[in-house]
């Protein structure tokens, strides 16, 4: 009889040893995958956030304004003349960033830089080439502004941003003027 129970709590002692091994197991291959998860998101995130921090530049140089001579404004991205390669800096790393924008606001930062590029660069000059535009550029930037507010508020929220991604096909070539 003894030979029987001593049988019977190994066997119960071993079924509860594989039980509470295979709950465990589980319980850790679903903690290490949600760990993996979250260590994506953050990353996601980083890059999210470092391309927001380069809209808010571009915001930032198209929310002052200066008047000139004639009493005509510009934004100050466009104060020095001549210097079309800093503009077009600055464009391109807000451009590419795009993987990390919501697809409106990336849409918004192409329509600056498609009005931008269009001018080539022309001989009157980045000055006049702001006060010509100073218009639209506010009206480009107050869009942009209300779409960077709108998205830090979902930022956060990285499924989200990953499933409303659609892919475009966008190319347009860009005429100049001038």
């Amino acid at each position: 009889m003894s030979t029987d129970l001593w049988l019977a709590v190994l066997s119960s002692s071993l079924l509860s040893g594989i039980v509470g091994a295979s709950i465990a197991g589980w319980f850790t291959l679903r903690s290490k995958r949600n760990e993996y998860v979250n260590e994506y998101y953050k990353a996601v995130l980083a890059r999210r956030m470092s391309a927001y921090e380069e809209i808010e530049r571009l915001i930032t140089m198209l929310k002052s304004a200066v008047l000139d001579d004639d009493q005509r404004p510009y934004h100050l991205l466009f104060s020095k003349d001549d210097d079309h390669q800093e503009v077009f800096k600055l464009m391109f790393v807000v451009m590419s960033n795009a993987l990390w924008l919501t697809d409106d606001l990336f849409a918004e930062t192409r329509k600056l830089n498609v009005l931008i590029y269009s001018d080539g660069g022309s001989e009157s000059g980045l000055i006049e080439f702001g006060k010509r535009h100073y218009t639209t550029i506010a009206d480009l930037r107050t869009q942009l502004e209300k779409l960077h507010a709108r998205d830090m508020l979902k930022l956060h929220n990285v499924p989200q941003f990953l499933k409303s991604k659609r892919p475009s096909d966008s190319y347009a070539p860009i005429e100049r003027r001038g």
